[in-house]
């Protein structure tokens, strides 16, 4: 902990980055495959490779706007579950603003975050979960050796 407190001045981004992973004890560290993003997730996968956590660089299209918009849809449907917490307060807050809030860095983060799991397969719609678990599997015939014996 000595160390800690006598190294966190010097301390730049990528060192932020994984003190916060294993703070939080993360699972994926996401970060935007575009401009410095692709320089900070090498960085970031050389030196702390080692970690319980990944680094994804995720592509990104379109504007934050768009963005924001693709992962209505899942809020509407009540998949995003906010803890009873101070920072989720400040999320929430500065999605309800965006985009004529001041800020819009944690709605962006989020909204990534949102889409990334979409596309993963992780966060189905309902459709989605419906249609995956109603779907009758296969019937396969009893199975013959392909040559008689």
């Amino acid at each position: 902990m000595q160390y800690q407190r006598r190294t966190q001045k010097f301390w730049g981004l990528i060192e932020w980055v994984s003190y916060t992973a294993d703070r939080f004890k993360a699972n994926t560290v996401l970060i935007e495959s575009k401009g410095p993003g692709i320089s900070a997730a090498q960085a970031l996968q050389s030196r702390f490779g080692i970690k319980p956590w990944s680094v994804i660089a995720a592509p990104v299209r379109g504007d934050k706007v768009s963005r924001a918009y693709a992962a209505q849809p899942t809020f509407a449907q009540g998949l995003v579950y906010a803890p009873d917490r101070d920072w989720a307060q400040m999320v929430i807050d500065e999605a309800a603003n965006f985009p004529k809030g001041r800020f819009d860095d944690l709605t962006d983060s989020t909204t990534q975050a949102i889409n990334f799991l979409r596309t993963a397969g992780r966060a189905p719609s309902r459709e989605e979960f419906a249609f995956n678990n109603n779907r009758e599997p296969r019937r396969r015939g009893k199975l013959r050796p392909l040559y008689p014996i």
